[in-house]
């Protein structure tokens, strides 16, 4: 069984083990490279995108994942190089419920906008076609 306690005590949180990094070390290198990932097939989806407002849809799930995903990076690089403060898990964990904030402040404004902002791009598209050129 997983021990999570362990995961919030002030010694992981703030300390480094200067002799080997541990499991959650390598577990926050991957999150960070699967994002940089998915914001890579987030910006081909914008390329191919049918509609401007789903493009400006996905290059903002781009800039999100990229942003989080790079940063994640460079912490495991400030981590592999026993930076002090940079370096410790506090730092990653606040990286990751930054980019939780972002995501469901970009959740809430797909909710609330996406729907709209599509009809009133269709309606323009319909205008569009019957203006003479």
């Amino acid at each position: 069984m997983l021990n999570f306690h362990k995961l919030l005590t002030k010694d992981y949180l703030l300390n480094i083990n200067r002799v080997l990094l541990t499991r959650s070390d390598k577990l926050f290198f991957v999150i960070g490279a699967a994002m940089v990932i998915l914001a890579i097939v987030f910006k081909i989806a914008s390329l191919y995108a049918p509609n401007p407002v789903d493009k400006i849809l996905r290059n903002k799930f781009f800039r999100l994942f990229l942003t989080i995903g790079i940063s994640e990076v460079i912490w495991f690089g400030a981590r592999f190089e026993n930076i002090p403060f940079f370096g410790s898990h506090a730092v990653a964990l606040a990286i990751l419920l930054i980019g939780a904030a972002w995501l469901i402040q970009l959740a809430a404004s797909i909710i609330k906008n996406y729907k709209a902002d599509k009809v009133t791009w269709e309606k323009e598209q319909m205008k569009l076609k019957y203006l003479p050129k």
